[in-house]
């Protein structure tokens, strides 16, 4: 039964959605951000705008139907950051200030993307969770490190997240889409 209700989870669909978080800190909104999850081919394409303060980041991901990313990029005034990712070898593409520069990499098996500017990668995440898994291996670009971010459910709709030091709880809608997340240590909202 529990393999049944797995593989069911796993075929659960995607929302097909635009959508905007509000950045709260200390009680103040601080930006927004605008995504939307898109259908593609058997996959998705997922895109996001960040805007806080004067500073703009867009970014594209695209996914194959279980959520693994296939390619990421990233932009802002500053440059454009592009992930190719490939079995074995994933390349990682920076352009700064006319500047090219190039890095392959080994992208973790079943790994997700979390870049540390756009909060509708968490979404990508809780929709992997709600499919069972608990434990995700992570690329982070900016950093261009790898590490693991835990999922726990913490009662309907309701999740804790932990990715390194970082702690945050998240609340999910009937459909399984993100409607809060909260950073409790860095007195961070980030809500529809």
């Amino acid at each position: 039964m529990n393999v049944l209700l797995s593989l069911v989870l796993l075929l659960a669909p995607v929302k097909i959605e635009h959508g905007r978080f509000n950045v709260i800190k200390d009680g103040k909104r601080i930006g927004t951000e605008e995504f939307s999850v898109m259908k593609q081919g058997a996959g998705y394409v997922i895109e996001g705008k960040t805007t806080i303060g004067d500073l703009t980041i867009s970014s594209k991901m695209e996914m194959d139907d279980k959520l693994t990313p296939t390619s990421y990029e990233a932009s802002s005034r500053e440059g454009t950051m592009r992930v190719r990712v490939a079995s074995p070898i994933s390349e990682l593409q920076t352009v700064v200030g006319g500047e090219t520069s190039s890095a392959d990499f080994r992208f973790p098996d079943d790994g997700v993307i979390l870049d540390n500017n756009f909060f509708h990668h968490y979404l990508i995440l809780l929709y992997r969770a709600q499919a069972g898994r608990t434990t995700f291996p992570v690329f982070v670009p900016q950093d261009r490190s790898i590490g693991a971010a835990t999922v726990r459910s913490t009662g309907p709709r309701t999740y804790e997240l932990e990715f390194g030091d970082i702690k945050m709880q998240a609340t999910t809608d009937a459909d399984g889409a993100l409607i809060r997340l909260t950073v409790p240590t860095a007195n961070v909202v980030v809500e529809r």
